[in-house]
């Protein structure tokens, strides 16, 4: 595809930041590396690369790629993770691209618990939108599950598949959902939204029964289990968390 910058968001990414360069590099030879105050080795692997790095102060995540993009000279942004990798499958169709302006394109994830691929459950309907026009639409600020802004496009599933290291083992993912929950919170605060007791408890249990149970989870073995199990927790704790921001606000008056 002509005119392509790639960008990628890093923070302490040297374990996987080479091979998210390498498959960017099989689409684009524009790669944007976008960093949060690495402390390791992200930096210089990155550069080592070729890849042109922007360091930022974190104001979340759509910030980051809007701040990424900014920079790339091609009109097409691709945004992929440190923990992302582009396969040859992907790559093809993405270069095959004839684009239209107001079009976004994603394709599918493909998620990794350790060297599991986990094909059911939560993580099995993972698609994502990442390849647009940067001259028609940008990210939102959202500090957590941060949208393009694209009402009114057409949507292009791309074929092939983007694989997602998303965590070595499952105790680093329930710490990375924690942190998402208490986003999630401050977001649901900011928008007014008021939750009962009745959504604590019934929302993350079916959560729960929906992933594991009718979505298959279960066919993922221990790893199914477990991943279920942190979305049930993340459900929970977005609600609680909301619930103790409000009881801070009221004490606060």
């Amino acid at each position: 595809m002509r005119s392509l910058s790639v960008i990628i968001l890093t923070k302490n990414s040297e374990s996987t930041i080479e091979l998210a360069i390498a498959s960017a590099l099989m689409v684009s030879d524009e790669v944007i590396v976008v960093d949060s105050g690495s402390i390791d080795d992200t930096v210089a692997i990155a550069r080592q690369m070729g890849a042109y790095v922007v360091p930022i102060q974190w104001k979340g995540y759509g910030d980051a790629r809007n701040q990424g993009a900014s920079k790339a000279t091609g009109i097409y942004v691709l945004n992929i993770d440190a923990d992302e990798v582009i396969t040859e499958q992907l790559a093809l169709s993405i270069n095959a691209i004839q684009p239209s302006t107001k079009v976004v394109y994603g394709f599918k994830r493909l998620n990794y618990l350790g060297n599991k691929a986990i094909r059911h459950g939560e993580w099995a309907k993972d698609r994502v939108w990442r390849l647009y026009n940067k001259n028609e639409t940008k990210w939102d600020l959202s500090d957590v599950h941060e949208k393009l802004k694209c009402d009114g496009f057409q949507k292009v599933l791309l074929k092939g598949v983007l694989n997602h290291y998303t965590a070595d083992n499952i105790e680093t993912y329930q710490q990375k959902m924690d942190a998402y929950a208490r986003l999630s919170a401050k977001k649901y605060k900011e928008r007014h939204k008021k939750v009962g007791w009745i959504k604590m408890v019934v929302s993350p249990l079916f959560n729960l029964l929906q992933n594991y149970i009718f979505r298959l989870g279960i066919l993922d073995g221990k790893a199914g289990w477990d991943i279920a199990k942190t979305h049930y927790q993340y459900n929970r704790n977005k609600y609680r968390y909301l619930r103790l921001l409000k009881k801070e606000a009221i004490v606060a008056l």
